[in-house]
Formats: structure tokens, sequence, C-alpha cells
């Protein structure tokens, strides 16, 4: 090119100028074009190079500011991601640190790493993340929380931390996420608290769940740290608790509690001012420990305890009035009570307000008391499902008012007495026929007010009939009408009875003769003196002596003595 303009140059005459003026003008038009090139290739590379920032089998949307990297088989964070993102999924993976890889992202709300290979969480890697709202960190194979793990959490609302190898969390690990209101430790290995200050900073906190653990005790010393009585839910289950002791719910703190699940411990002692506390309770879940009786006494302070689950426990009877006081309770559990054997017709009085009672898998329970479930007004479902009952009468349900009735699994002997429950079983099964037939121009007649299991319905006896449904029972055999046959072999049983009392009473008869005159044939062996003897002499004439002297002085006696006419009258006397 510089050959070129020195080859104009060296043309001679005024042309040359104009020449190289021309040469000029190309040259700036080229240098353009040049720069949109270049522009349109920098732009195409920005695009490819956008693209190629979501790693394979990732979908990156940065409309939504969202990427879901989910079990696509990374092994660490990717760090190429538009660092203004809101929401990553990084679960299912097999990522094993988070070491120096999220400090891109300072503008995440949530974090999803659930279900992979962290055993470590080290220090200060989420400080830059203080608009993190959720994060899940569950199913992995962290054991150890230090301090300063989540410093800089500031904004953090929900920590799911379940399923991990979690042993210990150390002093001031939590010092940070004081928005904190979840906190999930479920499904660890934790057996104590070490440091009684861990939660002091989480000032919302509402949910605490510490299911599944190895916790020897309710952690009272540190739940009395809490700095305000925002808690709401707490979840106890699943872990080595043996007792309750009057410290385990710290008054102020757990005010405001209404859910408490204390289920599938070793419970088998509560001291009898544990639940004063809990003024708000609404579900409490004690089943599956080992209480030997209802804790009547304990439970007659949770006024207003709306639920309530004792299954599984070691009850032998439920005695009356055992849930006393609970005036507000609407749902009771009583189920696989392995010892269970009587109920008390009184035992739930004082459930005024009870709505649903289920009591299956009891073994030993043979029979219900009647009319137990009549001093229940709101009582809507019964479920006494595969218990060892063989016969049940109407008059034990408020069939009136009841919604759904389940006595389905019980060895039932199928005769008379269960005429009321064929009855119903087929009516369920009817209305099972119509629904399935109904259009929109047909309607229904109108169902039956207690709606029944019928699977489940079998025959235990008589022989003849076991395993059978309920359903496919000939109405014969549980109507029980009289007939020709019947009244035959009751007459003849009565005819029988009313022979053998006559025969009875004859033998009684026949006997009582006999002894009679065996006693009046026995001869007299009275001697010839004593005959004599007994003889009645000639009778003796004596005078009564004259009436002494004594009585005379009385004539004022109004009344003769009746005995004054026969002073000196003969007194016979025989010897």
């Amino acid at each position: 090119m510089e050959d070129d303009e020195q080859g104009c140059r060296a043309c001679g005459g005024g042309g040359g100028g104009e020449l190289a003026g021309a040469w000029r003008g190309r040259r700036a038009v080229a240098r353009g074009g040049t720069w949109l090139l270049l522009s349109a290739c920098i732009f195409v590379a920005s695009v490819t190079v956008t693209v190629a920032m979501c790693p394979a089998r990732c979908q990156c949307r940065d409309d939504t500011l969202q990427t879901v990297c989910a079990d696509t088989g990374l092994e660490f964070v990717p760090i190429q991601l538009n660092p203004d993102l809101r929401h990553i999924d990084l679960h299912a993976n097999r990522i094993g640190n988070v070491d120096y890889t999220l400090r891109i992202y300072q503008h995440l709300h949530t974090l999803d790493m659930s279900h992979n290979k962290i055993s470590y969480l080290g220090k200060h890697n989420f400080e830059l993340q203080e608009h993190l709202i959720f994060l899940n960190l569950s199913h992995n194979l962290v054991s150890t929380v230090k301090k300063g793990a989540f410093k800089g959490l500031h904004s953090l609302r929900v920590l799911d931390f379940s399923y991990n190898e979690l042993q210990e969390l150390e002093q001031g690990s939590l010092h940070d996420t004081k928005q904190l209101e979840v906190l999930d430790l479920s499904h660890n290995k934790i057996t104590a608290f070490h440091d009684d200050t861990l939660f002091k900073n989480l000032e919302k906190l509402r949910v605490l769940s510490l299911d599944s653990n190895q916790i020897l005790d309710v952690p009272g010393a540190v739940f009395k740290n809490l700095p305000s009585p925002s808690l709401e839910i707490l979840d106890l289950s699943d872990n080595l608790i043996e007792n309750l002791d009057e410290y385990a719910f710290p008054p102020v703190v757990f005010r405001n509690v209404k859910v408490i699940n204390l289920s599938e411990n070793v419970i088998s002692d509560i001291h009898s001012s544990c639940f004063n506390p809990l003024h708000a309770l609404t579900s409490l879940d004690l089943g599956y420990n080992n209480l030997t009786s209802v804790p009547t006494q304990q439970l007659a302070k949770l006024n207003f305890l709306h639920e309530l689950d004792m299954s599984g426990n070691a009850f032998r009877t439920l005695q009356p009035v055992a849930f006393q006081s609970l005036f507000q309770m609407k749902v009771l559990r009583l189920s696989r009570m392995p010892f269970l054997q009587q109920i008390d017709s009184r035992a739930f009085v004082d459930n005024i307000h009870l709505e649903r009672i289920v009591m299956n898998e009891n073994r030993l329970v043979r029979s219900l008391p009647k009319r137990v479930f009549h001093g229940n007004p709101h009582l809507m479902h019964i479920s006494v499902r595969d218990n060892s009952i063989s016969t049940l009468d109407a008059s034990y349900f408020p069939l009136e008012r009841l919604r759904s009735l389940d006595v389905s699994g019980n060895p039932f002997n199928c005769n008379c007495s269960l005429l009321w429950l064929w009855e119903l079983a087929e009516q369920e099964s009817g209305r099972e026929d119509d629904l399935s037939a109904t259009t929109n121009e047909t309607s229904v007649e109108e169902s039956p007010v207690v709606s029944l299991r019928v699977e489940g319905l079998r025959c235990e006896q008589p022989e003849a009939l076991r395993g059978v449904l309920l359903t496919e029972v000939p109405e014969s055999v549980v109507r029980c009408e009289a007939t020709w046959t019947n009244v035959a072999v009751v007459t003849s049983f009565v005819l029988a009875l009313f022979a053998a009392f006559c025969i009875v009473l004859l033998l009684i008869g026949t006997e009582r003769r006999s002894w009679t005159c065996g006693r009046d044939k026995e001869p007299n062996h009275v001697s010839a003196a004593e005959t004599q003897r007994l003889a009645a002499g000639p009778p003796m004439v004596m005078l009564m002596p004259d009436k002494p002297a004594y009585m005379e002085p009385w004539p004022a006696m109004s009344v003769k003595n009746e005995y004054m006419t026969a002073r000196k009258a003969p007194h016979i006397v025989y010897v």
C-alpha cells in the first residue's frame, strides 16, 4: 500500500493531489468497515461465550436469573455462571466442598446443594451471600459446623441441615443468622448441645426440628436462652429421651408453642408440672414411648389442646376420665397398643368436643363398652380397625351423627347381631354403584349419613363363612327371621327343659315321701313301767288358801281383783 502511495506521489501535475485525496477516502472507508466487522465479530463472540458459560446438561435462564444443574455429575460448584443469579440448584451431584466458589454469586436468594458429598463447610464461604434466604445442605456428610461457617448470612430464613453426620455445632456457629425462622437439624447424630448459648441470636425462630438424632434429654437450658418467645413448632421425635423433667420447657420461651412432637422416644416418666408452661399448645404427640398409663394429671393443664396421639404405648386400661379437662380436644389417636385390653365406658366423658377417634390395631381389645362414644356430641369419625372384636351392637356408636366408620379387619361372628352393619355395608355398596353410574342428567339419591369402609369387613365365624366379605353373606344369615324349623327347634328345647324340671320335682317328692313313711313305721319301745308312770291318776282336790290379809286394806280400788271370787275355789292338780 505504501508503494502505491509513493507511485501516486511520483506522478506529476495537479492530478496527483486529487488521486491522493481519493486514496485517503478509500482508506477511511476501509477502516470504518473493519471496525464494523470487528464489532459484529465481538457481538457474535459475546453471544457464543454467554451460551458456552452454561455447563452441559444445565438449564440457565437469564430472564429469571435461575440456573438448574441437578444430577449433572458436577464435582465442583461452577464459577462461570451469571454472577447476577438469584437461584442456583446444584442438588444430586458429587460436589465435595464449597471453598471459595460462592463468592462470585453475591445476589443469591436460594441455594440448593442437597444430595452431594460435602463433608466440610469451612469458614467464611458464605460471607458474601448477604441476600441468601434459603439454604439447603441436606443429605451431605458434614459432621461438624465450625464457628464462622455461616458468617454473613444475615438474611437467611430457612436452613435445612438434615440427613448429615452432624455431631456438634461449635459456639457462635449460628451467630449471624438472626433472621432464621426454620432450622432443620433432623436425621443427624447429635447427642447433646454443649453450648447453652447456641440459639441465643435466633430472634425469629419459629420451627425447630431435632428429630431422628440421639438426644438423651430435652435441652431445656439451650431453649431457655432463646431471645424471644417466637418458637411455635418443636420436633424431638425419634430420639433417646427417657423422662421429661419440670425444666424441659421454659415458661417464657414456650408460651407460644403450638406443636410438640415427642413420639418414638423411650419416655417412661413425665413430671407433674412438665406441661404447665404450654398454654398455647394445640398438638401433642407422645406416641410410641414407654408410658404404662395415661398421664391424666400432666395433660389436664393443656386447656387448648386439639390433637393428641398416645399410640404405641404400654397402656393396659383406659381408666375413667382418662383425658380429664381436655375439653377442647378434637382428635385422639390410641392405636397399636400391644397391652391394651380394657376401655372404661367413661374414658372420654370430658372430651365433649371430640370429632375424631382412632383406635386401630389394638390386638387385645375384644370388645367395646356399650355407649362409650355417646357422651361426645360432636364425634363424627370413628376408626376401630384391625382389633379383635367379634361382635358389635349398633348401640355402641352414635350412628345418627357419624360421618365415617371403620370397623374393618376385625374377626366378626356373622350372625343376626351384625344385621345393622350388614345393612350399612349394603347401603355403602349401593351408593358407590350409584355414584359410578351417575351422569349430569341424573341425580343420585341422598347418600347414607355414615360412610362405611366396606373393604376388610370379613367373617371369622361361623366356620362356613370364614373369610367371606360381609356384603356377600346371605341376608337370611344375618336377618335371623323366624321359620317353622326355628320354631320347632325352640319349642322342642323348651319342652325338654320343662320335662326335665318335672322329673326332678317328681324324684324329690318321691324321696321325701319314702323318708316320711319310714319314720311312721318305727316301733315304740316304751316300757310298761314308763307307761304306768305316764298314765294320768285321779284328780286331787286342793283348796286354795285364803287371801292374805295385806290385800284387805285397799277398799278404794275401783276394779276388783279377778281372783276375789275364787279365793276359796278348789285348785285341781293332776299328778
